[in-house]
């Protein structure tokens, strides 16, 4: 059964309330107009923005994005909160959110630091925004969140350290679709390195996930690919699931490397479908290194060694797609329903 963290729950909720003909943002955050002068705490940018200083404690939100097709460049500086959430945040508002984004599409973020808010960045019904070269730290939700938003790119960004009551996510994405999220660094966050809930056709790939005490990548989905990620020392480190709401069909898992998860290393739930994992290496899980529950899995080519209990344990029925080498695990059967050497 999915588990909505806490801090998706509220900020959906938020979101879909909050209903008009012009933007959420624009018309609830008290934003001003288009800037002349240097940006200041609050601000609602409509052009092409640099940063020309650092913004420090932020007793609200961050900059607010207010125009399509501009860009903000951070150019190196720091917007900062004040590490204390308002509260109560009044109602249909949002509160503590670094950079926001209510729908404007072709927006590039880049180059800089956000911290200290609830989350550090956030996009809701956006599609085609950049993210790229940010460092986003210490919030108390999370680091970036995209919610009901497509064919984003967040790229070579850190997500750490993001840390409050039942939360602690690096990167979440919530109903969103057609994303990439790629090179990034998601590391010593309170819970989750990504989490993907109910999110269609991303591509999660070539990114280094670590010390999160939780998973490493968390997916509810349909068609996602989850490829050459480097997830070490995550509790579990890759995990496929469904709620009893929705489907999970057709995702690929292949080419990660996994070392080092104190439960388990890749674990498929039994109501997952035509799954794909492929060429993945796990090593040193506390549990099982790969655990198969649903027999339209396809297991080919994975190298499973020095886990505590099996290198890959999966139901009887499940598609061998030969390959798969097991060595030094716990259990001196090494494998269980698929034929390993």
């Amino acid at each position: 059964m999915v588990k909505l963290r806490p801090h998706v729950i509220r900020v959906v909720l938020v979101l879909l309330a909050a209903t008009s003909s012009v933007s959420t943002l624009d018309a609830l955050v008290g934003g001003h107009a288009a800037l002349a002068g240097p940006l200041s705490c609050g601000d609602t940018i409509t052009t092409d923005t640099m940063l020309d200083s650092d913004l420090i404690d932020c007793p609200n939100n961050g900059l607010i994005i207010g125009a399509d097709d501009i860009t903000l460049d951070l150019n190196g500086h720091t917007i900062d909160g004040d590490n204390a959430l308002v509260d109560p945040c009044p109602e249909n508002e949002f509160c503590d959110v670094g950079i926001a984004n209510d729908g404007h599409n072709g927006i590039s973020i880049t180059g800089g630091t956000i911290t200290e808010f609830d989350f550090g960045v956030f996009l809701f019904q956006a599609r085609r925004n950049d993210l790229s070269d940010l460092s986003t730290t210490d919030h108390v939700s999370g680091g970036i969140i995209l919610v009901e938003a497509a064919s984003n790119r967040v790229r070579r960004s850190a997500t750490s350290r993001n840390a409050g009551p039942d939360s602690g996510v690096g990167i979440t994405l919530f109903e969103s679709h057609n994303n990439l999220i790629a090179h990034n660094r998601s590391f010593d966050n309170a819970e989750l390195g990504i989490h993907l809930i109910r999110s269609n056709h991303n591509y999660v790939g070539r990114n280094l996930i670590r010390g999160n005490p939780e998973d490493g990548i968390i997916l509810e989905g349909d068609g996602n690919l989850i490829v050459g990620n480097r997830v070490f020392r995550n509790s579990i480190t890759i995990t496929l699931f469904t709620g009893p709401d929705a489907e999970a069909v057709g995702n690929v898992v292949r080419r990660n490397l996994v070392r080092r998860a104190p439960r388990g290393g890749i674990a498929i739930d039994a109501a997952i479908e035509r799954t794909v994992i492929k060429r993945n290496h796990v090593f040193g899980a506390g549990g099982h290194g790969i655990l198969v529950g649903n027999p339209t899995t396809k297991v080919t080519h994975n190298e499973a060694r020095y886990n505590r209990r099996l290198g890959i344990k999966a139901v009887e029925g499940v598609i061998d797609g030969g390959g798969n080498r097991a060595s030094g695990n716990g259990d001196p059967r090494q494998c269980v329903n698929i034929v390993c050497n």
